[in-house]
């Protein structure tokens, strides 16, 4: 009774933290911040680490806020995959990914490699083993945080080839990320182990990657049946983020299962999932206008949820001990993502003034990134904690500095939409982040 009268009391204090947020938020507008720095600002000034209005267990209770939102960040980026608007960007997209997987992955690996000495838990470790730790690292800096984009452009009303690249580019990374992610951790785990690489690896990523792609599928029917039922658009839309949240439920069931049964875990992606779903029901039915209404109208008030839960969530203790480090591969990744951009571009035939900001459009990191390090801290007991908390610096430092930037870059690029038009259209939408 006492642990249940805890989670009303957290879920309660939150709450009242997300509507000071809100109006923080706003804000943080009037002084042409983005929305979303003032939603971090307000949940790490409310965290444990300053004010204390929410407790240092606060994420662990309010889980399910995070699990939902992320599902409804992921139909988002998945609904913005719109083949028909970004067919004609594919080309500077694709080389765009390219330039920045290689040079940041790359850049990022060799640095943690090279810094081994002056990383406490790397210290004693062998060159095999500094090698799988490094890969990790640099496969983490390559993620992108499609929930700041998405809302950074839902803010601006954004929109143009700029946008539409940028947007397209964030978006698209996250199924990179994933993926790669998923073979460099079975790398890591051979080396880390001395195994001899195997083909099991191999075949288990692959049967990873098919089920989440298959379930993706299934929920991509799933939502479009409810999108199409004669019911009211409220109900709508708290069974479609009911049905995000059951995602993320059973991929926790499945792992559990096969860790439980077998020698190794079966591990979907729920993010991977919901978002082949938003995709397919955005690109593949006639209801893409009912589901993004649903998306925009729902939008604000999951967006200032997930980002003051995030900034509440900020270990800035951890930020405080590594804050040399992270500095360095923040530079370092900075460095990669100007390279990776302007590559791209160039190659992509951009035209150079989009070229040469493109680099402030890939800094933001959260969800994905977040979701990485902890998901290294599990996998890894010995050394992951102080791994996943160096990795949290370096994503708290792209967190901050990304919103702002990319909110930068729209301007220079002359896709925000005017504020006379915003509020013609204020009249007739409700207004987004």
């Amino acid at each position: 009774m006492q642990s249940y009268q805890e989670t009303l009391a957290v879920i309660a204090g939150f709450g009242l933290v997300a509507l000071a947020s809100k109006q923080i938020g706003q804000f943080f507008v009037q002084i042409k911040l983005p929305l979303v720095s003032g939603f971090l600002f307000t949940g790490i000034i409310a965290g444990p680490s300053i004010l204390g209005l929410l407790p240092v267990d606060a994420a662990n209770g309010l889980r399910f806020v995070d699990e939902v939102s992320l599902a409804f960040i992921a139909f988002a980026a998945g609904s913005e995959l719109h083949l028909k608007k970004l067919r004609k960007r594919f080309k500077s997209i694709t080389w765009t990914i390219i330039g920045l997987v290689i040079s940041t992955f790359t850049l990022g690996s060799m640095s943690t490699f090279l810094l081994a000495d002056f990383i406490p838990f790397m210290k004693e470790m062998s060159g095999t083993n500094r090698v799988a730790i490094s890969i990790l690292a640099g496969v983490i800096l390559v993620a992108r945080s499609p929930s700041s984009a998405i809302a950074i452009v839902k803010e601006l009303r954004a929109n143009g080839p700029f946008t539409q690249t940028a947007l397209g580019v964030t978006v698209i990374m996250d199924v990179v990320v994933i993926i790669f992610f998923a073979f460099n951790s079975s790398v890591a785990d051979a080396l880390l182990t001395n195994l001899p690489f195997s083909s099991g690896f191999i075949f288990l990523v692959l049967t990873e990657l098919l089920l989440s792609l298959s379930l993706g599928y299934a929920l991509g029917k799933s939502l479009q049946f409810i999108v199409s039922r004669r019911i009211g658009r409220n109900l709508k839309t708290v069974i479609i983020l009911m049905a995000g949240y059951g995602v993320f439920l059973f991929s926790d069931i499945i792992r559990d299962l096969t860790h439980s049964r077998w020698s190794f875990e079966v591990l979907l992606e729920p993010l991977l999932i919901c978002m082949i779903g938003g995709f397919l029901l955005s690109n593949y039915s006639q209801y893409r206008h009912e589901f993004m209404t649903i998306l925009h109208r729902t939008g604000p008030p999951i967006y200032t949820a997930f980002f003051t839960l995030t900034g509440a969530s900020l270990m800035l203790d951890v930020l405080a001990e590594t804050w040399m480090i992270a500095l360095i591969l923040f530079s370092v990744r900075l460095s990669g993502i100007f390279l990776g951009s302007f590559g791209g571009g160039i190659l992509a035939g951009d035209p150079m003034r989009h070229t040469r900001i493109g680099w402030m459009a890939y800094i933001t990191q959260a969800g994905i990134g977040l979701g990485l390090a902890k998901e290294v801290a599990v996998a890894f007991p010995g050394w992951g904690t102080a791994f996943s908390s160096m990795m949290i610096s370096v994503i708290v430092l792209n967190q901050i500095v990304g919103p702002p930037f990319f909110k930068w870059a729209i301007y220079l690029a002359g896709e925000a939409l005017p504020r006379d038009d915003t509020r013609q259209l204020a009249t007739k939408i409700p207004p987004a982040l």
